[in-house]
């Protein structure tokens, strides 16, 4: 479900209860489907939506993270397009359906450059197709380039259609896994000839086991990686080597496939006997056949799996900070348009602001992109800046040791220059023709960090009766990105900003 936190504010932000985006988007990558070829049973699905609800547009969609893949389509003519004009986007946080009538009425929508431009879109029927656990992945959907309801039996048609869709999924994953299955069994099957030869050589986990679950062989590398020494008896039972909160997966997905005579692979923990930690593995299990055919035994191989997951752990707190990254900028640039709008007298004068900071904010995010190690040299940081107000008259004196600055710290600093800049062009020292802005900055050896920013030689200086967005956005992006505070200073000469804050020390 969708939860607005304050849909009075222009600032509202959308929740989905239940699930995360990392989690979803695992979820539909699952089913190795984004990118694969039309397939008639979405067809037909697409098919029968487009005509029991009379749209010229049907859909069956699969919401990625950056993009919408339509498995299949009537009436677009592509396979793919942006997330950031997808309708369906919206429907992924709703129960199970969103019925849009009017898009130009939608507060979502109403901006859309598919509504308010070709092929001007008006509205929008989609039911979610959804896993077993609840994750929603993608929409059956209908579109229309006229204001229309969908009576009750459109929508629960366009239900049917999900939960068709959704079956064909599941079934088509089944189909693949099977065969997955089976090719393990062959491989598992021929393995078996030359086992000996694999025990001897193999350095990954071997073990051996009688049709009781009795442990009856651990080769040298499975001893190692259990933690048991040369010569020390072996832990009688298979159970004994599994962790105990995996004791239930063991029992329900690995034995009853291995008994039926099958091979199964899984990702299990084991007990490491000596130190007690637990070691994520690639655990193998398969039949060991008599020479009638009969299930004598089962064989065990493992992969020791450690380092893979703590590579996944870290690639999964890159792809965390990578999305709070992004969130933190969409904040940026909602609070830019609405507080812009909101301080404008005129509609040109917003456009402008507008348009003057957001160019800031991705001047500050190219800068940081193109940096070594997603950083920035605070002299670039500058001179980037300060390149649209600078006549290349003598106008800005700069100067301050070179020093990288983090993410953040650039971004912040970035925007805070541009505003300090546009106000000195406005009403400061380069409104007129013999102003000078001074920048300064220095760093001490134990960190201490200062810069400044002095104006000279413009019109007298008068403190404003409120505080604008860009005393704001100054404030909260400089300040406690640098651990510190900062000052302005409305002298009747110029006008002052100091920042007095704090960097790492360099490694």
């Amino acid at each position: 479900m969708a939860k607005l936190l304050d849909e009075h504010s222009p600032e509202f932000e959308i929740v989905p209860a239940g699930w995360n985006e990392f989690e979803r988007s695992a979820a539909l990558r699952s089913f190795n489907v984004l990118d694969t070829p039309t397939e008639q049973d979405f067809d037909d699905i697409a098919a029968v939506a487009s005509r029991f609800c009379g749209a010229p547009i049907a859909v069956v969609n699969l919401v990625d993270t950056t993009r919408q893949f339509f498995k299949a389509e009537i009436g677009l003519g592509v396979r793919s397009t942006p997330l950031e004009t997808a309708f369906c986007r919206h429907a992924l946080l709703e129960e199970d359906v969103l019925v849009i009538p009017d898009a130009t009425a939608d507060h979502r929508l109403d901006c859309n450059p598919l509504v308010t431009g070709a092929p001007h879109i008006r509205s929008y029927a989609g039911a979610l197709m959804k896993t077993t656990d609840g994750f929603p992945i993608g929409t059956v959907c209908v579109l229309d380039y006229r204001i229309r309801d969908f009576t009750a039996e459109q929508v629960e048609m366009l239900r049917f259609l999900a939960r068709q869709a959704m079956a064909q999924l599941e079934l088509r994953r089944t189909v693949a896994n099977q065969r997955e299955l089976l090719e393990r069994a062959v491989r598992a099957e021929r393995a078996k000839a030359n086992f000996e030869r694999v025990v001897r050589q193999a350095s990954d986990f071997i073990g051996i086991a009688d049709t009781d679950g009795n442990v009856l062989f651990l080769n040298d590398a499975a001893r190692e990686l259990v933690g048991l020494r040369q010569g020390e008896p072996l832990p009688p039972r298979v159970m004994d080597y599994i962790a105990p909160d995996d004791h239930i997966l063991f029992r329900e997905q690995v034995v009853p496939v291995v008994r039926a005579g099958e091979s199964c692979e899984q990702e299990i923990r084991l007990r490491h006997f000596e130190s007690g930690d637990l070691v994520p593995a690639l655990y193998t299990m398969f039949p060991i056949r008599d020479d009638d055919g009969a299930i004598a035994g089962f064989g065990v191989v493992t992969k020791d799996l450690t380092e893979i997951k703590a590579e996944e752990s870290r690639r999964a707190g890159m792809m965390a900070e990578a999305a709070h990254r992004v969130k933190n900028t969409l904040s940026i640039v909602q609070a830019i348009v609405s507080q812009s709008v909101r301080n404008a007298v005129t509609l040109d004068d917003a456009k402008e602001a507008i348009s003057k900071r957001v160019v800031a904010l991705a001047r500050a995010q190219d800068l940081l992109t193109t940096a070594q190690g997603n950083v920035g040299d605070i002299t670039e940081i500058v001179s980037n800046a300060l390149a649209p107000h600078d006549s290349g008259v003598g106008r800005f004196n700069t100067r301050g040791p070179p020093r990288k600055l983090d993410a953040g710290q650039a971004m912040g600093l970035s925007l805070a220059l541009h505003e300090l800049a546009t106000n000195a062009a406005k009403y400061g020292a380069l409104s007129g023709d013999s102003g000078i802005v001074e920048i300064e900055w220095s760093l001490r050896e134990t960190g201490e960090f200062s810069f400044r920013w002095s104006e000279t030689g413009g019109p007298p200086v008068v403190v404003p009766e409120k505080t604008g967005f860009g005393t704001q956005l100054i404030r909260r992006m400089v300040a406690p990105y640098f651990n510190g505070d900062v000052k302005l200073e409305y002298e009747p000469l110029g006008f002052r900003f100091s920042l007095e804050g704090r960097l790492p020390l360099e490694s």
